[in-house]
């Protein structure tokens, strides 16, 4: 099998969920990292087909939208549950939450007034992303001793998740502390778990 993931050449969870998986599952693809300039290339050339990266081409078919990628490339690296309907939706279920953040954080990332933005991260940081990451946090097993989001089992979830929290706590948006992930202790410790896994702090040290 040809695989074939283009993305711009960040961590961003929307491609590096999938990068990761694959890199776990020592599945054999190419990392296409792809310049703006390339990009509006790739745009005009009507190769895109939602005009957006990433995109996945496999032995020449073209795959798009992050989520259905990640799936994909859950299912071929052994991080997706095939055999199991309910933790399949558990991970569908995080997948989208993951995007349903990401797209509450857009409006005040298009903003143009600086004083407009500050004003929006401020309700971001104090109401909306504690309220969310709440909703995470009560996601996560009780008394699971590796605290992934199915207990005892690594998946594209914990990878989207865990990229998601650390660009959020990362310091890349103003307004927003980095120390968000205080307040959830069982959030903070599902980051650590996955910042700490071997394969994927082998796969990160490349950005180092």
């Amino acid at each position: 099998m040809n695989i074939r993931l283009i993305y711009f050449d960040a961590p961003f969870w929307r491609a590096e969920t999938s990068r990761i998986a694959l890199h776990l599952g020592e599945v054999s693809f190419k990392d296409e990292r792809v310049s703006r300039d390339e990009f509006r290339e790739l745009e005009t050339s009507g190769k895109l087909p939602y005009g957006q990266l990433p995109i996945l081409q496999v032995d020449g078919a073209v795959i798009a939208q992050s989520l259905a990628i990640a799936r994909f490339c859950g299912r071929v690296s052994g991080l997706y549950p095939i055999e199991n309907a309910v933790h399949a939706a558990r991970v569908d279920e995080i997948l989208d939450t993951a995007a349903q953040i990401t797209e509450l954080l857009h409006p005040s990332m298009r903003e143009k007034d600086m004083d407009k933005r500050a004003v929006m991260r401020q309700e971001l940081a104090t109401e909306t992303m504690p309220r969310w990451l709440g909703f995470l946090e009560n996601r996560l097993p009780s008394n699971g001793e590796t605290n992934y989001f199915l207990d005892g089992q690594l998946t594209i979830a914990d990878l989207a998740i865990w990229r998601l929290t650390g660009w959020i706590s990362g310091g890349h948006l103003d307004g927003i502390p980095t120390d968000i992930l205080d307040g959830h202790p069982k959030l903070n410790i599902h980051f650590q778990s996955i910042d700490q896994h071997s394969g994927v702090h082998r796969w990160m040290s490349q950005y180092s």
